[in-house]
């Protein structure tokens, strides 16, 4: 490089040298497959937050933006599913299907389950709000009001499968996926709460299982972002269980 180009160099006038990044420039941000968004940031195993609607029982509605975070925390950074399974606007979400048998699936998409603290702070979003789409509990924000309809055991246990998809069509309240547009975090995934309920990872090594279970389903009106079922293990399968999967971030 000569004098004067140096000097436009250094006045931000001129070409850098070869291989050098323009001043100011970022890196690529990292790349995630299509259908996919990127969650990033840190997931705190415990939030404290001020209760300011208490009815029956539950916290309708939160002081805006107090929060209080345990100090251990998780890095998380992960591409997930912008819809349930099979990650598709308008499609119904797939249901009655193991925790292996999700696993399964996602891998053979490239992909895996995501985990718990994954989906946590995919539906909380960078503010910790307790549910997708902010402090205060909307109903018909996200399909969680439908009625609830008591299933029969023995249909489920038979050994005709007729009989299991005449009970699941006969309990079926789900919706297309993407049909409650209020119910998407601020990272852009859409249905977390609600609709059918989602198999991840635990993060938990004392639980009993590495399955679990977060979002609940239409007719479980309570559902937050927070919350765990972790009773049932890899096998169990049921008509309101859906899933999504993660991705590894490329660059």
């Amino acid at each position: 490089m000569n004098f004067e180009a140096f000097v436009l160099f250094v006045l931000g006038l001129g070409p850098a040298e070869p291989g050098t990044p323009p001043p100011g420039s970022a890196a690529s941000p990292p790349s995630c497959p299509a259908g996919t968004v990127l969650v990033t940031g840190t997931h705190h195993e415990q939030l404290q937050r001020i209760c300011t609607d208490y009815r029956a029982g539950k916290c309708l509605a939160f002081l805006p933006g107090l929060v209080l975070q345990e100090p251990a925390a998780t890095p998380v950074r992960t591409c997930m599913d912008v819809f349930e399974w099979p990650n598709q606007s308008g499609a119904l979400p797939q249901v009655m299907l193991s925790y292996l048998e999700a696993e399964a699936a996602c891998a053979g998409a490239g992909k895996r389950l995501c985990t718990e603290r994954e989906w946590e702070l995919a539906c909380e979003g960078p503010a910790s709000l307790p549910w997708p789409y902010g402090w205060a509990k909307q109903p018909g924000a996200c399909h969680v009001d439908a009625p609830y309809k008591a299933h029969v055991e023995s249909r489920f246990e038979s050994p005709d499968p007729a009989v299991r998809q005449r009970e699941t069509a006969r309990l079926w309240q789900g919706v297309p996926s993407g049909s409650f547009p209020a119910c998407v975090s601020a990272f852009g995934v859409h249905d977390l709460v609600g609709n059918v309920e989602e198999w991840v990872a635990t993060s938990r090594p004392e639980w009993p299982y590495r399955s679990a279970l977060k979002g609940g389903y239409w007719s479980k009106s309570h559902t937050g972002c927070r919350g765990t079922n972790e009773r049932h293990d890899v096998r169990f399968r049921f008509y309101e269980i859906g899933f999504r999967c993660c991705a590894e971030p490329q660059g």
